[in-house]
């Protein structure tokens, strides 16, 4: 599997945006093998489980992405980062790089742990803990780069709006034949989202990507 190849998949002819050992970001394409929505200047990319894109696509051709593609989905950049478990987002930003190096001290995170992004602008959107995506926050550094401590700061405080003291994970509600389901996501992270104004966009979570969270039976809250 390489980046802008062709498939066939649930029925539609894709193609590859991004990919790592454990999901697959595509979109759709026309009969000239350009994208559907090209024109889009913001998008939420289609995701799937890498195993399971393998198992049920059909390969029809190679295609690498244009110039002008590369630079719009920045397919270079990590689809996750920052993934810890055993804490979880606070409801207050920190004051200063000390307070939150104290922080990442008392949570047994090293700084050399945290990734940063090499791109000079990006946007994130915090999540509310019932999983919806809020008002996104434009990220810039005029060095073209953003570091990893400068962006956990960063995105501590544009979730802080979000977080209840109380409640240390994210929820998801679901009806099911005998009642309603709930699983619960704590930990930290960083995910890929798509792109918002032809700038690469990420979203606030826990210590798994939403979609991996469907699918993890293990985090059933027990009657």
């Amino acid at each position: 599997m390489q980046i802008g190849d062709i498939y066939k998949f649930r029925d539609n002819r894709i193609r590859i945006v991004m990919f790592d050992n454990n999901e697959v970001f595509y979109l759709t394409i026309k009969e000239d093998n350009t994208f559907v929505y090209s024109k889009n200047r913001t998008l939420i990319y289609l995701r799937t489980p890498k195993d399971f894109f393998e198992k049920n696509s059909e390969f029809i051709e190679h295609l690498k992405l244009t110039e002008k593609e590369v630079e719009k989905h920045k397919p270079n950049l990590p689809l996750r980062l920052n993934c810890f478990s055993g804490l979880f987002w606070t409801n207050k930003s920190f004051e200063n790089e000390t307070e939150f190096n104290d922080f990442i001290k008392f949570s047994e995170i090293n700084e050399q742990e945290l990734k940063g992004l090499d791109t000079s602008k990006v946007v994130i959107f915090p999540t509310s803990q019932q999983q919806s995506n809020k008002k996104s926050t434009l990220l810039e550094n005029k060095y073209g780069r953003i570091s990893g401590k400068e962006l956990m700061i960063e995105c501590f405080g544009i979730q802080s709006e979000y977080v209840k003291p109380d409640k240390p994970y994210f929820s998801r509600f679901r009806l099911i034949p005998d009642g309603r389901e709930e699983k619960r996501l704590s930990g930290i992270g960083i995910y890929r989202l798509g792109i918002k104004g032809n700038l690469p966009s990420y979203y606030l979570g826990g210590e798994m990507s939403m979609m991996e969270l469907e699918s993890e039976k293990s985090l059933i809250v027990e009657k």
